[in-house]
């Protein structure tokens, strides 16, 4: 997933993405780990697909919490 397609969903979205990826994520490892597949390398492509989604989710609730203190003051 392009940072790009990220950006454009709502938070709505991004947690069911981040649901699904997680998911995901615990059976590749699982086929791995009992040998079923040799998907190395979608193991990787999936944290990094996790990572940027919380990335974005952490600059959407610190720009969030900064327009409520410029409201504040």
């Amino acid at each position: 997933m392009k940072i790009k397609e990220i950006i454009e969903k709502k938070d709505k979205d991004l947690i069911s993405d981040l649901t699904k990826f997680k998911a995901e994520l615990t059976k590749i490892k699982f086929e791995v780990a009992s040998k079923e597949t040799n998907k190395h390398t979608d193991i990787a492509k999936i944290k990094k697909d996790i990572a940027r989604i919380n990335t974005i989710m952490r600059e959407r609730a610190i720009q969030r919490e900064e327009e409520k203190n410029e409201k504040n003051t």
